[in-house]
């Protein structure tokens, strides 16, 4: 992957950052109250088989291996172990996912061909998309992924560290729509640089969420001094546009 900025153009590698868990949580063991083990499974709540586009009739046997004997459906608890999605026509047949066309309902039921997503393979941040780093407040993060040069790659580590440097004086972040090629999902992607305990690295936050404040509420006495709120993006990187020409046959 490449990282693209005013100042760099390098390859760089990139990694999904690890966790600590701040608030240990015990691996929980369920029993009955006579002790008995249990276990949380999947189970079948409804089915149904697809024959030329019909839903056809089913008849099961249930036999216990032990009598040989015939147990009613309805007594019996059909776990899910495994399981797996197939594409279906409107006749029940199978459909390779090669053969089909993606279309977006519009609100007024009409439909228009789309395509998904490309995967990302530059991450290209201009000057103007780079902002005040408390910007990026007003957004849940999803996943975080460490960006940094490979072993050999002085020249990349050494532009990655005064990008870095820079940015962090600014208090800065640079932000980009990013996708990792999967259907129509795109997120919005936070650049940012960290630095601990004497070293460094580049984080890439991916969000596809803003936090929506349903409960703000007026202050019941008069401020003694304004509050210095956080910045608010007023726009993002525009979204990839979708609309493509219908695959012709």
């Amino acid at each position: 992957m490449r990282l693209k900025t005013s100042n760099i153009d390098v390859e760089v590698k990139y990694k999904k950052a690890g966790n600590e868990l701040l608030v240990p949580k015990p691996p929980i063991r369920l029993r009955t109250f006579d002790n008995k083990l249990v276990e949380n499974v999947r189970v079948v709540a409804d089915k149904r088989f697809l024959w030329h586009g019909k839903n056809l009739a089913m008849e099961l046997k249930l036999i216990d291996p032990e009598t040989q004997k015939e147990v009613p459906s309805s007594e019996a608890l059909e776990i899910l172990e495994h399981y797996k999605y197939k594409l279906v026509d409107e006749y029940g047949n199978e459909v390779d996912k090669e053969e089909i066309q993606h279309f977006a309902v519009q609100k007024d039921g009409k439909e228009m061909p789309v395509s998904p997503f490309s995967r990302t393979s530059v991450i290209d941040i201009p000057d103007e998309n780079w902002v005040p780093s408390p910007s990026i407040g007003g957004f849940l993060i999803t996943s975080v992924y460490e960006i940094f040069a490979g072993e050999k790659e002085k020249a990349v580590a050494r532009a990655l560290f005064e990008e870095a440097e820079k940015r962090l004086n600014l208090d800065q972040i640079g932000i980009t729509n990013f996708s990792w090629g999967r259907g129509f999902i795109q997120y919005y992607a936070f650049l940012c640089p960290f630095f601990k305990d004497g070293k460094y690295v580049w984080l890439m936050k991916l969000s596809d969420t803003k936090l929506a404040y349903n409960h703000l509420q007026d202050p019941p006495v008069a401020m003694k001094a304004p509050i210095r709120e956080a910045p608010t993006l007023k726009t993002l990187p525009p979204v990839q546009a979708l609309v493509v020409a219908a695959k012709k046959k």
